[in-house]
């Protein structure tokens, strides 16, 4: 090649790169432009929602969670449910130095707080997380131990604790039912808990503050916000702790006395507004370990035989079942108490009079060719509408039933509140089962046996709210278990009024029944007061065994003015008594015995009289028996000294007015020597005769107003053959012989 020609491409090569360049530059100088106008954009047309995203990526957000409302009883100062203060822990793994501290720390808090060891490890391993939590709701016991190995190990900031709150019940099973329970967010999942939790919860706070990735805090000059959490409210209950705490220690002495295959139930409600005063349900459960099933459920679950997976859901079951608060949630066939309902329609329509009407009963009764047996197989001949209603006589009742009519009696029926659900606040409310849902016809036979009970089916809820409106003047209240809400200093801020419903019987129609119904069942009658009373047996027609029944007793009190009314259920007793006069009407006269004075209800008769033993101990025998046969009462001196050191009973114990003191004098020892006899199955006066015969005192339970006839000892508190102390006070519990139903 010339070198003409080497200097000709030597001169275009240069060229090129010359053009290259210039296109190069250009290129990059509109980039930049690009990038000016998009800065130019951000800055100018949309600023807010990119400082906005930037602001997200530094900042970091901490809930401040409220603290949750108390429930009180009715007094509005017992607290039954509280929010108290435990602490959760939780580890950084952003702090832990190397896997030496990490398994240290595994190791610790396993043991400590029996967590799985291979879980913390894998949380640890979250090298960018300052927060793995390990354990919620530490015990004081876990707390304090955590905080000794932090400390013993150098692991402050490693090993971290967090205040937060748990619910508390102050005790344990009280009122389980009706209290509810809250889940590990502390919200509420049944009862009071649940159907009050948007006033209980209160509103979250919020904390915000600028942090790096690593939750470490950034001086930006955005600032922080925060945004204090506003507290729950408190609710103050319509439960009165007296009543509640009475209603449950009966109800578990009458499961444990008649063992049924179900459950006791017992509800006390003022019958003016419509306060539930108590609501209990026996066998319970502890709301502080609501997860754990109580002895009952657990004893089945201990037996049943399945997988793993049968047994897990087998276990579910028994929890639900466990919680449920049938009160609301289940019916049954209110039987024999349903009368009070059939006599105040009839009364109400004129059908019958209390004069006039008179009923035939040869111990059955035949509707549209179905025979249906009285209880007294001979019959009880000819009565009144009065002798009907306290004989509760089938019979008759068909009869009364009959002059009411189909028509007047369905109109009655929901009037009464039995169609629909009562409009309480307890949540999960079922429905009844009757007519109007079964699609079934209402001719003859369906209304003789509506008459008396039978074959239709209420919750006890609905059935306590109808019987109340006989106990008021017949007004048909609301039955509800809260009363109003009161902020961190006791103010009411909100009240629960329920407005009585509607007026659905007259007052002289329920002042005819009450006077009829007066003491007539002296099982749930208490000396010195009077009470309307009525019992029912109703057997179960949905179980597979035969001869299941569900034993009830209604009752209001008192007589004169009535306040209350109780309601006591017995599902399936075994104890070999399965009538209501026999197996609730007796807990029924247990529980008024205590509330009625509680209520400031003054007996209206004086009770039996009886002897408070005082304290003879230092003075001379002789001088000691003068003082006691004073008082009506005997003495016994045992042993030739002349001063009295030993005395049975004690100062302080409540005899009868015949009962007897033992005095033992210096040198004499005590000794258990008279056996005790058997007395089951005795009449009172035998029975105390026995006792009094054998140097025991006696004091006696279920005698109304000292009636000692038809009646008989089902029960005493020291065993037959058994030995004791002269001197002894023998508790003795009476049953009448009285109509079943």
């Amino acid at each position: 090649m010339s070198d003409k020609n080497k200097k000709y491409t030597s001169s275009g090569s240069g060229r090129v790169t010359v053009l290259r360049g210039r296109g190069a530059l250009l290129v990059i100088l509109a980039l930049m432009l690009a990038l000016c106008v998009r800065f130019a954009y951000l800055q100018i047309f949309d600023p807010k929602d990119y400082r906005t995203a930037a602001l997200d990526q530094y900042t970091s957000s901490v809930t401040i969670p409220a603290k949750r409302g108390a429930i009180y009883a009715n007094d509005g100062t017992t607290e039954l449910a509280v929010s108290a203060t435990v602490y959760n822990c939780f580890i950084s793994p952003f702090d832990i130095e190397n896997d030496e501290e990490l398994n240290t720390v595994a190791n610790g808090l396993s043991e400590i707080l029996s967590v799985d060891r291979e879980t913390i490890i894998t949380k640890g391993q979250k090298k960018n997380s300052k927060y793995q939590v390990i354990k919620k709701f530490l015990s004081e016991t876990e707390e304090a131990a955590v905080r000794k190995f932090v400390k013993e190990n150098s692991l402050a900031g490693v090993i971290n604790l967090e205040e937060t709150t748990k619910r508390y019940y102050r005790y344990g099973n009280f009122a389980a039912h009706v209290l509810g329970f809250t889940g590990t967010d502390n919200r509420g999942l049944s009862g009071v808990e649940s159907a009050y939790d948007e006033y209980l919860s209160g509103v979250d706070g919020k904390s915000v503050k600028a942090a790096d990735g690593y939750g470490n805090e950034l001086d930006s000059g955005v600032g922080s916000t925060y945004i204090p959490a506003s507290n729950g409210l408190n609710v103050v209950t319509t439960l009165d702790w007296m009543i509640q705490n009475t209603v449950e220690k009966y109800i578990k002495q009458a499961y444990e006395e008649h063992k049924p295959n179900g459950r006791v139930q017992c509800l006390v409600m003022d019958v003016n507004n419509g306060e539930l005063l108590a609501s209990a349900i026996y066998p319970s459960f502890d709301l502080n370990n609501y997860n754990n099933l109580s002895e009952f459920y657990q004893t089945q679950y201990d037996v049943f035989v399945g997988t793993e997976d049968e047994r897990s859901e087998y276990k579910s079951k028994l929890l639900y079942e466990m919680w449920n608060n049938t009160i609301a949630t289940q019916t049954y066939e209110p039987g024999s108490t349903f009368k009070i309902i059939t006599s105040a329609i009839a009364l109400e329509e004129g059908s019958i009079d209390t004069v006039n009407s008179t009923f035939k009963c040869g111990g059955a009764y035949n509707v549209a060719g179905t025979t249906i047996h009285c209880h007294r197989l001979s019959g009880h001949g000819k009565q009144t509408f009065a002798e009907a209603l306290v004989n509760s006589c089938n019979p008759a009742f068909i009869q009364i039933g009959s002059s009411i009519g189909a028509k007047s009696f369905k109109k009655y029926f929901e009037e009464f509140g039995y169609t629909k659900i009562s409009g309480s606040d307890i949540i999960g409310e079922a429905s009844s089962i009757y007519y109007g849902t079964t699609g079934a016809q209402f001719e003859a036979l369906e209304l003789a046996v509506y008459s008396f009970g039978q074959t239709f089916k209420v919750t006890p809820l609905q059935h306590l709210r109808a019987v109340s409106a006989v106990a008021n003047g017949g007004y048909l209240v609301v039955p509800h278990t809260v009363k109003s809400l009161t902020d961190e200093d006791g103010n009411v801020v909100r009240t629960f009024d329920y407005e009585t419903d509607r007026q659905v019987i007259s007052t002289e129609t329920c002042n005819t029944i009450i006077k009829a119904l007066t003491n007539s069942t002296k099982n749930a009658s208490v000396s010195g007061y009077n009470v309307v009373s009525k019992t029912g047996t109703s057997e179960k027609r949905d179980t597979e065994r035969e001869d299941d029944y569900i034993s009830s007793c209604v009752t209001f009190a008192p007589a004169e003015d009535p306040q209350i009314a109780i309601l006591v259920l017995v599902d399936d007793p075994t104890s070999g008594q399965h009538y209501g006069s026999a197996v609730a009407a007796p807990v029924v006269s247990n529980i008024l015995t205590e509330v009625l004075p509680h209520l400031g209800i003054a007996p209206n008769t004086a009770e039996e009289e009886t002897k408070t033993v005082v304290d003879y101990r230092l003075k001379k025998a002789e001088a000691a028996k003068l003082l006691i046969e004073k008082e009506g009462l005997k003495c016994v001196i045992k042993g030739k000294g002349e001063t009295v050191v030993t005395q049975l009973p004690e100062a302080g114990t409540v005899i009868s007015k015949d009962g007897v003191v033992i005095l033992y004098t210096e040198g004499t020892e005590v000794e258990a020597n008279v056996k005790v006899p058997n007395l089951k199955g005795n009449s009172p006066s035998v029975a105390i005769k026995s006792l009094l015969n054998s140097n025991l005192n006696v004091s006696i339970s279920g005698i109304f107003n000292g009636d000692y006839r038809n009646c008989e000892v089902v029960s005493q508190s020291v065993p037959a053959g058994e030995y004791v102390v002269p001197g002894t006070v023998i508790e003795l519990e009476f049953l009448y012989e009285e109509a079943i139903e």
